[in-house]
């Protein structure tokens, strides 16, 4: 706690709530945030969200700038190139309204609105996986004012990326947890073509899996594999605020505004309780029931105190439980009444479920003690309900819905006088002769001016009095202001009519709201869409050099032993990128290998992982620059963290596809950082890629199981947990055997930890382009990939003998050696080759 108080004197950190409509909005300004965050109905990652038409957003913004909270409007998608257009024309709007920040993903929709609409801070979004200093950095010298950063980062990686930085960070600090590293997670998309980089996602980690080991079922407490708690930081906001967080953001673009009130609510009150007494923080037991009561999967610190194996998932529930209220203890089949013993109070309204049971909740709509109907009942009473379904004696119930509770947050957004108010105080001023001034000022140094066309006269009879015009100015009715201060200079014999004070008042506050709302717009824009000098001049070097030099395409193989490294460069590969640590490939099976590929001047990339952490990074950077000894010629970079450490090495740069290429504008970005080749997105169609293409050198990946999830969270050890509750050991029963968890519908997806205990989920059928190399010829591409990091080598070479056979047939039009798909792999997937994602 010292140490918060030395270094950033109790700044309390911004309060962020989520808006999914209008009532949500007003609900998160009157019960306190700082700040509101809201998609609209394009390019939100919360496409299933109401979201808010340009109108209805120019409503909100006003709602909220006149109480004194920022909007900051998500646009934090993958965005095509055909809607580029579209989304600049929005952002352009949004900015003239005065919006007070965007929050974007794509990272050449980032560049396109640093260029052209330079007044608009940008935020970025949790979408871009940023989980380190150097990505931090990387960004800020982009432009990008705050990082929401990811939601696997633990207090001290916060606190070295806020001190090292110096850059706004915004954390989640309620809500929802995904399994995944967000802007990472391929699973929907794979399963359905709901992409969620593109706002739809159809949330696979709240559905049932079998888990499975060496091909065998092992039973699990629950089957909802991938579904994790919610988060609530309620206990530990001391220590979020110690790091210097600048924005507690609450996740809940989907849930309903008593959600959202009540939630708000509670954090408002505990971020001010600690900045009012530091020493004597606590939570209320109502606060937190109440919590509990809004929604909950039950209830995890997420990753703040790094990852908690045995406390991360909700493997029975991945619905809202509620709080228990008791237990089943009979069932009358004649009356079709369910006996409960309650361990709560329950009302007449409230919502109730049952353990075990996700369909079969009910409202109560009338509860029985003995013969006589009440409204509610308390502890220790045994009622009875109306209900259809016995379930067991013993069954717990939950209360899922409290009424009471639901209709007093409702009031907080619903009632037509403000809850929150704005101070203001008032100058009035009147003499005889002359037209009464009102000044109205606000805490913001806001002030409106009226000057009223009556004038003065000396009073006949009752002269009006100070107290009589304070009375009335005081009068602010159902507006936001709260009069504070009211100061009158008239003197004792003068006469104003009340109808004169009133709308001399009304005139004042109507031009305050207009000051308060106005203030924020900016100049209209001179609205371009055409690409900048800049990146039209790295098109026509593009075209320039397609038209004088026509490239082969090349075969590139990703592996992750010497064997396969082999075999692919025996097999044909001509580039082959290389995922091992400095330890391995200081063996002499990787030597031996290496040197046999400078033999045949076949060119080597150190391949980085997706997830690199501050504490890793010193490894990493041994490694880089071991492999440039070693003679590499470049680095694939999977994260911007490692782009930036690259771009100084002196190697050569290929853009990994967890970095989300979706459009031809982040690709030019990345050629104008000195990236070479760029792999796009796997979740980009045929034509897509075609279009992306022609602004540079390209990579697609056609082969191999493409990892759909990875999570920070390790998914095996925390089913397997063979130690004893907040132990800090592990039995390791990860690398007890192979696992795969199997959906309701038969697919396999298998399940991989690496040596940082992370989980890597990979799709249930293989990824098979080989009938398809020529039209990725023909599109342009430089590069086609073969992933071999989860095959044999002798399936590597296999694989890689096939696809150079295709790719050399394209060229000679020897079609008589071509191979078919279905020669080396029998079940497999196109991808998104062909249908893309929503």
């Amino acid at each position: 706690m010292l140490a918060h108080v030395s270094r950033y004197m109790l700044k309390t950190p911004e309060l962020l709530a989520p808006a999914r409509n209008m009532d949500s909005l007003i609900a998160a300004v009157e019960n306190g945030a700082d700040a509101v965050y809201l998609g609209i109905k394009d390019f939100s990652a919360r496409a299933y969200a109401d979201n808010f038409s340009i109108e209805e957003f120019r409503q909100a913004l006003d709602v909220a700038h006149l109480r004194g909270v920022k909007v900051y409007v998500t646009m934090n998608t993958l965005i095509k190139d055909n809607e580029i257009e579209k989304a600049l024309d929005i952002i352009y709007t949004l900015d003239e309204l005065g919006t007070d920040a965007i929050i974007v993903q794509d990272i050449g929709l980032l560049e396109l609105i640093r260029a052209k609409v330079p007044s608009l801070p940008i935020h970025a979004s949790t979408q871009m996986t940023v989980h380190n200093t150097e990505s931090v950095r990387f960004l800020k010298d982009m432009g990008v004012k705050r990082i929401v950063l990811a939601r696997e980062l633990s207090l001290e990686e916060i606190i070295e990326i806020k001190t090292s930085t110096e850059v706004e960070v915004e954390v989640f600090v309620h809500g929802a947890l995904c399994i995944c590293y967000s802007g990472q997670c391929l699973m929907s998309s794979m399963i359905g073509g709901r992409s969620g980089n593109r706002g739809y996602c159809a949330q696979p980690c709240r559905k049932q899996y079998k888990l499975r080991k060496n091909g065998n079922l092992s039973e699990t407490e629950g089957n909802y594999l991938l579904s994790p708690k919610d988060l609530n930081t309620s206990d530990i906001v001391p220590e979020l605020i110690d790091t210097g967080i600048d924005s507690f953001k609450i996740e809940g673009r989907m849930k309903r505004p008593e959600y959202v009130a009540g939630v708000v609510r509670i954090y408002r009150r505990l971020i001010d309780r600690f900045a009012d007494d530091p020493s004597n923080y606590y939570v209320t037991e109502k606060e937190k029931e109440e919590l509990e009561q809004l929604f909950n999967r039950g209830f995890t610190s997420g990753y703040f105190k790094v990852d908690p194996p045995g406390n991360l998932m909700s493997r029975q529930r991945p619905h809202n439980q509620g709080i228990v209220v008791g237990k089943v203890t009979g069932f009358n089949n004649k009356f079709k009444r369910m006996e409960i013993t309650l361990t709560r109070e329950l009302e007449v309204g409230d919502g109730i479920g049952f353990e075990g049971s996700r369909d079969s909740g009910t409202i109560v709509r009338g509860i029985y003690i003995g013969n006589i109907l009440e409204k509610r009942a308390g502890i220790g009473d045994i009622i009875t309900i109306n209900f259809d379904q016995p379930p067991k004696n013993g069954t717990v119930v939950y209360r899922t819905l409290d009424d009471s509770l639901m209709k007093d947050l409702k009031v907080s957004y619903s009632s037509p006088a403000p809850i929150r108010k704005v101070p203001v105080s008032i100058r009035f001023k009147a003499h005889i002769g002359e037209k009464p001034e009102i000044s109205l000022s606000d805490r913001e140094n806001n002030t409106s001016h009226v000057i009223s066309d009556y004038i003065v006269e000396r009073s006949h009879k009752r002269p009006t009095t100070g107290n009589d015009v304070r009375k009335q100015l005081a009068k602010t009715g159902n507006t936001v202001f709260d009069t504070q201060e009211i100061d009158v200079d008239m003197p004792d014999d003068v006469f104003i009519p009340i109808k004169e004070l009133n709308t001399a008042r009304n005139e004042a506050i109507a031009e305050m709201e207009s000051i308060r709302t106005r203030k924020w717009r900016r100049p209209p824009h001179d609205r371009s869409y055409e690409m900048s000098e800049e990146q039209t001049k790295l098109t026509d070097k593009k075209e320039a050099i397609s038209k004088n030099e026509a490239k082969r395409t090349l075969l590139s193989v990703s592996v992750n032993d010497p064997e396969k490294l082999s075999s692919a460069l025996k097999s044909g590969a001509d580039l082959v990128y290389i995922d091992g640590s400095i330890n391995e490939l200081q063996k002499d099976e990787w030597k031996t290998a290496i040197n046999f590929a400078s033999e045949k001047n076949i060119p080597l990339y150190l391949h980085t992982p997706a997830i690199v952490k501050d504490p890793q990074f010193l490894n990493l950077t041994e490694t880089i620059i071991f492999a440039k000894e070693l003679g590499f010629e470049g680095i694939v970079a999977a994260n911007t963290g490692v782009l930036g450490i690259a771009l100084s090495c002196g190697l050569r740069i290929l853009a990994d596809s967890f970095l989300n290429v979706f459009n031809k504008h982040s690709l030019l970005l990345l050629e104008k950082k000195g990236v070479d080749t760029v792999t796009l997105s796997g979740e980009m169609n045929l034509g897509q890629v075609t279009e992306v293409a022609k602004y540079g050198d390209c990579e697609y990946i056609v082969h191999g199981q493409v990892q759909i999830m990875e999570s920070e969270h390790c998914l095996i050890g925390g089913i397997f947990m063979q130690v004893e509750e907040n132990s800090d050991k592990c039995g390791y029963p990860c690398n007890s055997g192979d696992f795969d968890i199997v959906d309701e519908k038969g697919f396999e997806f298998a399940v991989k930890t690496d040596q940082e205990c992370r989980t890597h989920i990979f799709n249930s059928r293989e990824l098979c382009l080989l009938d398809d190399i020529p039209r990725l010829i023909r599109a342009g591409i430089s590069r086609l990939r073969i992933d071999s990091r989860n095959m044999d080598d002798k399936r590597t070479a296999m694989v890689t003998r096939a696809y150079r056979a295709n790719i050399d047939a394209f060229y000679t039009g020897d079609i008589k050696h071509i191979w078919q798909g279905s020669d080396i792999t029998e079940e497999h997937t196109r991808g998104h080759y062909h249908r893309g994602v929503i």
